[in-house]
């Protein structure tokens, strides 16, 4: 059906929950019959799925879309997101974190970007950061990039060729082709996502890539805003260090999306031959590290992305020394993989 499904995956979310839903709720320009709300309980301890059901329930009008709560035991964002698209009724889907506030007209814009390109594989908005606390240093600087907020790129609109991928806060994706994705090309996750505290992911990027493997667009647009809350400890230098060595972590895992289809095979994507630059990039990054900190007395906030540098180089070593050529080797043999593309797929930058 034409419409939105709106899609909320929750681990442990009673906390968080609240913001969420009314803004939700307080969404204008949009039919009730042309979305849904559908809350995933993700192997949650708490009471978020009662917690839930007591929020839609008591806050729900005349003009509140269907909405339902659903668990699903097997944890990871991406095992969530997979349960929600498979109860999706509508052709659109859209992944609200639990900590993610729509603004009223996110749904209206979305729908109005959808009627006007007829090829869209994913949609990014635009998040603005609420923090707990005070906005740490240099957070525009070095630190916005990281917690799927601020501009996806330095231009609106078609980014297929370009930034290519959009971060998982309020991203919007077509039903129907992440459908020929799983139909037609056997596509499995390669990164899982978050699974309890672990900070994996890439999922997001992953699902980008693949889309646009086989012709779909990605698109972004600042007029889809939304509120990313922040608690204080996101923004502390240790859980930088844990989302970055995440991100290393699940970095080999998509190196399929990078290889050249007329050499796939070749030293540059070789395990032994990342390890060691891994190994080298470390070491750089350590010595820099130790230069800026006790030489120029500079605050790990003024050089977080050397410090981001460091842990997912780290993270990418571990992976990598774990799953060798596998990932590689395996890739080259999906119906993904034979697609006729002449373009490479990641060499993501950062804005």
């Amino acid at each position: 059906m034409k419409g939105i499904s709106v899609i909320v995956c929750c681990y442990n979310s009673v906390e968080r929950l609240k913001p969420t839903i009314e803004h939700l709720l307080n969404q204008v320009g949009i039919a009730p019959n042309q979305w849904e709300i559908l809350i995933i309980d993700n192997a949650s301890t708490d009471d978020t799925a009662a917690v839930a059901s007591d929020l839609l329930e008591k806050n729900k009008t005349k003009n509140s879309p269907f909405f339902k709560i659903i668990k699903e035991v097997k944890p990871g964002l991406s095992a969530a997101r997979m349960c929600g698209i498979n109860h999706a009724s509508f052709d659109f889907l859209l992944f609200c974190d639990d900590d993610n506030w729509l603004v009223k007209s996110y749904l209206q814009d979305a729908l109005a970007i959808i009627a006007a390109h007829s090829n869209v594989g994913v949609i990014g908005g635009y998040g603005t950061p609420v923090f707990e606390g005070q906005e740490p240093p240099y957070f525009w600087k070095n630190q916005y990039h990281t917690l799927a907020v601020g501009a996806q790129y330095v231009e609106e609109g078609n980014i297929t060729h370009t930034r290519k991928v959009v971060y998982g806060a309020g991203m919007i994706v077509n039903k129907k082709a992440f459908l020929e994705l799983i139909q037609n090309y056997q596509f499995e996750f390669q990164a899982t996502g978050r699974i309890g505290a672990s900070l994996a992911s890439s999922e997001d990027h992953e699902l980008c890539l693949a889309l646009r493997m086989i012709g779909y667009e990605v698109l972004w647009y600042k007029r889809l805003q939304f509120y990313h809350y922040i608690p204080k400890n996101r923004t502390e230098i240790n859980y930088y260090k844990k989302l970055f060595l995440g991100f290393g972590l699940s970095s080999p895992l998509l190196i399929g999306y990078d290889l050249d289809k007329t050499n796939p095979i070749n030293i540059k994507n070789d395990y032994r031959y990342i390890t060691l630059r891994k190994i080298k990039n470390i070491l750089s990054a350590y010595l820099r590290i130790f230069y800026h900190k006790n030489i120029l007395q500079r605050s790990e906030y003024q050089i977080l992305d050397l410090i981001q540098e460091l842990y997912t180089n780290i993270g990418s070593f571990k992976t990598t020394v774990k799953v060798k050529n596998n990932k590689r080797d395996s890739f080259i043999n999906t119906k993904l993989f034979a697609l006729h593309d002449k373009t490479k797929q990641s060499n993501v930058e950062w804005i």
